[in-house]
């Protein structure tokens, strides 16, 4: 999995200002008029194409953006480009992951996530499967924190992931069906 630095360029109040900003990969601008609309970007993968991704859900599917104007942006659901290169990423705290450029490993942000471990853990259950979108969601965190905190949980056997249709829903082990007496820290 490639690594590219997202480059928050500027922030502009339209689209046709996006374009003198972007310059390589991984540069980055956001066009906001009343609100956050699109998210323009110099492709990540180095083809050289710019292309907005809309924030703005009255325009039809709509990505969401975490920390819009500091230097850890993220945006979720991931980005996939069905024209062009075709290039596949996320982007987490200031970072793109590229997808299919090395291998598809697993992303590690290189972030300590221990503070939500415990959160995370008191929404699931172990009687039935949650997306961490929803875990997300209650939370009010960015959507990849809470995949690689559940991601952990699941690691420490406190949690577990689902396979085929149910992959990126957790529950509690059923073995242990409550976490008041779970050490996160271990």
């Amino acid at each position: 999995m490639g690594i590219v630095i997202l480059n928050f360029r500027a922030k502009v109040s339209s689209r046709g200002e996006a374009d003198q900003h972007l310059s390589k990969p991984g540069d980055a601008v956001l066009v906001n008029r009343g609100g956050p609309r699109w998210l323009v970007l110099s492709c990540p993968c180095g083809c050289g194409e710019r292309f907005p991704v809309n924030l703005d859900p009255r325009s039809g599917p709509a990505w969401r953006i975490y920390n819009a104007e500091g230097g850890k942006m993220s945006v979720f659901p991931s980005v996939w480009r069905d024209t062009g290169c075709q290039s596949h990423y996320i982007i987490w705290r200031g970072r793109i992951y590229l997808f299919g450029s090395d291998n598809d490993a697993e992303t590690d942000a290189g972030i300590a996530l221990d503070d939500l471990l415990e959160p995370v853990s008191k929404r699931l259950s172990s009687a039935a499967w949650r997306s961490f979108v929803e875990v997300a969601d209650d939370l009010g965190e960015i959507p990849w924190d809470v995949l690689e905190a559940c991601r952990t949980l699941a690691r420490k056997r406190v949690a577990e992931e689902g396979t085929g249709k149910l992959r990126s829903h957790f529950r509690l082990r059923s073995a242990l069906g409550r976490t008041d007496k779970v050490d996160f820290t271990a």
